[in-house]
């Protein structure tokens, strides 16, 4: 029960505020255009991928997210994609609908840059039946009450790449809309969408024909919140199999390993071993992803896995 209040109050934080928003994924690597919609097209080859996020289990009302996420290329300079979003965190749950289109232009003969606009379509709702209140008779908030709202909204991106490295920048949620919920009750919420931005990097180097290593950095942040950042080292065996480690400032190590099979599926798991103070109240965070590969295009492409 009190985990339930600390959470809702935790939330209606979130919704009056200018905090950070959108879902932590620690995969992000394996689903890039739900950050960059500039990713989109870079694959060595088409795809489509099934996410999935549990984080701090055992802590009541904790984040779920999945994903489904198509990342395909066409015309060897174009990429067309998107995503469907469900997160559920406490009371509240966002649903949503994405399409993007990137286009790559070549700057050398091996290096590219790719400029990506993705357009969502977005449900911002809150469940009044999983509200649990000390006081069911506070004025101030109904206990049971259940409201839902759809806002459309842009990201925008730009990416450099080769085959062993790539930069990308991009801004999700650029419109900043307001979403209004119990707009017909004597009481009412309003959601800002904040912009969020994100900063990828990475560099592989080849230890031989069979081993690589990629290290890694990624920034995130909002102009109201602090700046996150994760630091990982990836390592692949023949492009094969995958094995990462991750440090997330200040709140969690994380362990990822990865296989292809038969050049058709692709499944990577990691925990995130949870090393705030968070980690007394939960027992860290899963996170699933399985890919299905439909046919190669692009030669150039970045992805190792």
């Amino acid at each position: 029960m009190i985990k339930k209040i600390a959470f809702f109050i935790l939330t209606l934080h979130l919704i009056s505020g200018y905090g950070q928003q959108l879902p932590q994924m620690s995969q992000y690597l394996l689903d890039d255009i739900i950050f960059n919609p500039s990713s989109l097209g870079t694959k060595p080859s088409d795809r489509i991928v099934l996410h999935h996020r549990s984080q701090w289990l055992g802590f009541d009302g904790a984040p779920i997210t999945q994903f489904i996420s198509y990342n395909g290329s066409f015309n060897g300079n174009m990429g067309l994609g998107g995503y469907i979003m469900n997160d559920i965190t406490g009371p509240t749950r966002r649903l949503s609908f994405n399409l993007g289109y990137a286009y790559h232009f070549d700057i050398t003969r091996k290096t590219k840059i790719s400029l990506g606009l993705m357009a969502t379509l977005m449900q911002y709702g809150i469940d009044g039946n999983k509200i649990t209140l000390y006081n069911q008779y506070d004025p101030s908030i109904y206990q049971g009450y259940s409201d839902k709202s759809w806002k459309p909204d842009v990201s925008v991106g730009g990416l450099i790449y080769n085959k062993n490295f790539y930069a990308g920048i991009s801004v999700i949620q650029l419109i900043t809309a307001r979403v209004h919920l119990y707009e017909n009750q004597p009481f009412n919420a309003t959601v800002p969408l904040v912009q969020h931005f994100y900063l990828f990097s990475g560099y592989g180097i080849a230890l031989n024909d069979e081993f690589k290593v990629t290290p890694s950095l990624a920034m995130h942040g909002t102009l109201s919140s602090p700046l996150q950042f994760d630091v990982m080292a990836q390592g692949d065996y023949k492009n094969l199999v995958s094995a990462a480690l991750t440090y997330r400032y200040k709140d969690a190590i994380i362990l990822m390993l990865g296989t292809k099979v038969k050049e058709i599926f692709m499944i990577a798991y990691s925990f995130d071993i949870i090393v705030s103070p968070l980690r007394k109240s939960n027992s860290g965070s899963h996170e699933i992803v399985l890919g299905i590969y439909l046919k190669k295009k692009n030669k150039r492409g970045r992805s190792l896995i």
